[in-house]
């Protein structure tokens, strides 16, 4: 038999100049709405973090986070420089809720301890109802956060650009600040108190997450023991206030 050696009329057009046929509309499905970039970003940001606390920032690439998302990885970077701009985006966002949620809650306050008490009970509030997020942000090497753009509080650079967790770091460390220089605590180290104080209200978040299948006795209990302690040590014994605090003590 002899072979056909002709081109049939769909082999006669150059490869590269094929159109692929579009998909037809599946009945009674509406047509896809096309994504804003802004829409975009926050879809792209959304499925970093779930990726980043889930397997570690180190281990998540551009490509990984474009499959996720459902485009193209030369897509992804037409929103993002790499995946460091992307966290930052999530920290940023991070501390800027976290800031509003410790400024509503100290808005009303004047007598620092009081504050301060505040600042912590609302600290800790946020990182339970956000626990992909503060484990992401507070359980993550800060070399990675600081490879994100990230201004470490207290250092020159945060000084010069305060960023967000700068700020809600600086709630804390005002109100301890008023409350040492007023004579209220046994201790006069401001930087140190601060930072006391941040570990009791983290140890309880993280624990928290990292422990959440445990049958806690009493959660909210807990909260507030932990915080009645960590006050009870920071109030010297002759302050006024830790008489009106703790009247039992």
């Amino acid at each position: 038999m002899a072979k056909k050696t002709g081109k049939g009329p769909s082999d006669s057009a150059p490869r590269q100049a094929r159109k692929e046929k579009a998909p037809a509309e599946m009945p009674g499905r509406p047509p896809r709405r096309r994504l804003s970039p802004e829409e975009r970003r926050r879809q792209i940001v959304a499925a970093a973090k779930a990726l980043f606390s889930g397997e570690g920032i180190e281990h998540v690439s551009m490509r990984k986070i474009a499959k996720e998302v459902g485009i193209t990885q030369a897509a992804i970077y037409q929103h993002f420089e790499n995946k460091e701009a992307i966290l930052f985006v999530i920290i940023e966002d991070f501390f800027s809720d976290l800031l509003e949620a410790l400024s509503r809650a100290i808005e009303s306050e004047a007598q620092p301890l009081e504050r301060l008490r505040r600042a912590m009970r609302a600290y800790i509030d946020y990182g339970l109802s956000h626990p992909e997020a503060y484990r992401l942000v507070f359980m993550t090497p800060m070399s990675g956060l600081v490879r994100a753009g990230m201004a470490v509080p207290r250092t020159e650079e945060a000084k010069a650009r305060p960023s967000k967790g700068s700020l809600a770091f600086g709630v804390l460390d005002g109100a301890v600040r008023e409350a040492v220089n007023r004579g209220m605590t046994r201790h006069g180290d401001t930087d140190l108190l601060a930072e006391a104080i941040w570990a009791g209200g983290h140890g309880i978040v993280s624990l928290m997450i990292t422990h959440n299948e445990f049958p806690w006795t009493d959660p909210e209990g807990l909260i507030d023991l932990e915080i009645d302690l960590l006050f009870r040590g920071l109030l010297h014994e002759g302050c006024p206030m830790r008489s009106k605090m703790f009247p039992t003590v």
